[in-house]
């Protein structure tokens, strides 16, 4: 069973916010661009030509967009959780980095304990669900060939 759907093999500028939005709602969105980083609430990507990767997903799905370059085109990868049995993949969850202490954390914004500061679409996050997907290779070892996010936790949520 092939457990990641490449949707696209590749893709232009103007594919993005459509793809998207036919895949995933109410999601959460992390952007990486060749000068900054973003992670916020799904919403329409403005700045397409800087934009390297895109991770837009929610509990159930992820999709990804990815070029190495901005002259590249893009590739859409797909994974829908709906269609994979809890046995092809292993949950984690990671602390984020936040210094407790700083009076500038409060609400979406926080600061790193090196002094970074970051905004989240979730407010009073502690940690980040993690979900790496497992596939076996040719003597039937084991390994994590891909991953997503699945959430940004709450103090407290599970």
């Amino acid at each position: 069973m092939d457990k990641f759907s490449y949707i696209k093999s590749s893709g232009t500028a103007d594919d993005i916010n459509k793809t998207i939005s036919e895949f995933i709602t109410d999601g959460n969105m992390i952007l990486m661009y060749t000068n900054r980083f973003i992670c916020c609430q799904q919403q329409e990507i403005s700045d397409v030509e800087h934009l390297l990767e895109a991770r837009v997903f929610n509990d159930t799905s992820e999709i990804k967009i990815m070029r190495g370059t901005i002259a590249d085109n893009f590739y859409f990868r797909l994974i829908d959780d709906s269609k994979l049995d809890s046995e092809q993949y292993i949950d984690e969850v990671h602390y984020l980095d936040i210094d407790l202490d700083n009076k500038n954390t409060s609400g979406n914004n926080y600061v790193t304990t090196g002094g970074g500061y970051y905004s989240l679409p979730v407010a009073d996050a502690e940690r980040i669900k993690i979900r790496n997907y497992i596939s076996f290779d040719e003597q039937n070892i084991a390994q994590i060939s891909d991953f997503r996010v699945v959430k940004f936790l709450r103090k407290g949520e599970q």
